[in-house]
Order: structure tokens, then C-alpha cells, then sequence
């Protein structure tokens, strides 16, 4: 046997390498797995600040940005460019409090101000 029939493994027929994963593959494994749970635990719906008691135009842009932009923006929803012309702000409201097809309710992560902060922010982008 050669050195070189070592490395290989037969089964069924198949010569199967018997190498370890290349240091520079773990590394990118791990670096990805690091990003993964970042990503997971921070930033959807994270970038915005903490609630505030107050209505406020900037405030929905946040939270657009940070949380709605993640699906409408992508196709996995539909745009919501004018969705003030086919729904009441309290209608929206409520979709955003309690979910609705197959948008999860998103009542707990937001205050009322922060739903009618969106509901503004959406009027905006007719």
C-alpha cells in the first residue's frame, strides 16, 4: 500500500477521503455560526430604540426600517406602499398588534405609540 491509499476509504465501490476540514473552513464555519446568532438575537426588529410614550414620524421610520423592511421589502409580503388607501390607521393598527396571513402579531415588541408612529410613517409613503 501506498502512502496515498491512507487517505482514502472504500465504500461500496466509492473512494471516500478520510482528510480533516481544512483550518481555514472551521474558521469560516465559526464566523458564520458567530453571525448567525448575532444576526438572530439583534438585529430583526432590534435596531430600534426602546418605546417611547410619544407618536412620533422619525420613530416609525425606525421601526419600519428596522422590522417591517425585513419581509415587505423582500417579497415574502406585499408592499406597503399605499396601504393607507385600502386599510383605517386602526385597522393597521390591529394587524400590527395581532398578526394577520401569515404576518406574526407583533403586539408584545410594540407599545400603541409605536404602532400609530408606523401607521404615520405609512401615510408618508403613499
Amino acid at each position: 500500500m501506498s502512502h496515498h491509499d491512507h487517505e482514502y476509504e472504500e465504500v461500496s465501490g466509492i473512494k471516500m477521503g478520510k482528510r480533516k476540514v481544512p483550518p481555514y473552513l472551521k474558521a469560516v464555519y465559526l464566523i458564520l455560526i458567530v453571525w448567525a446568532v448575532g444576526y438572530a438575537l439583534f438585529m430583526p426588529g432590534k435596531l430600534v430604540e426602546s418605546s417611547s410614550a410619544e407618536v412620533s414620524l422619525d420613530r416609525g421610520k425606525k421601526i419600519y426600517e428596522g422590522t417591517c423592511l425585513s419581509c415587505h421589502a423582500t417579497g415574502v409580503a406585499p408592499d406597503l406602499k399605499g396601504v393607507t388607501n385600502r386599510y383605517k390607521p386602526d385597522e393597521i393598527e390591529s394587524i400590527i398588534n395581532k398578526g394577520r396571513n401569515t404576518m406574526p402579531a407583533l403586539g408584545q415588541r410594540f407599545s400603541e405609540a409605536d404602532r400609530k408612529s408606523v401607521v404615520e410613517y405609512l401615510e408618508t409613503i403613499k
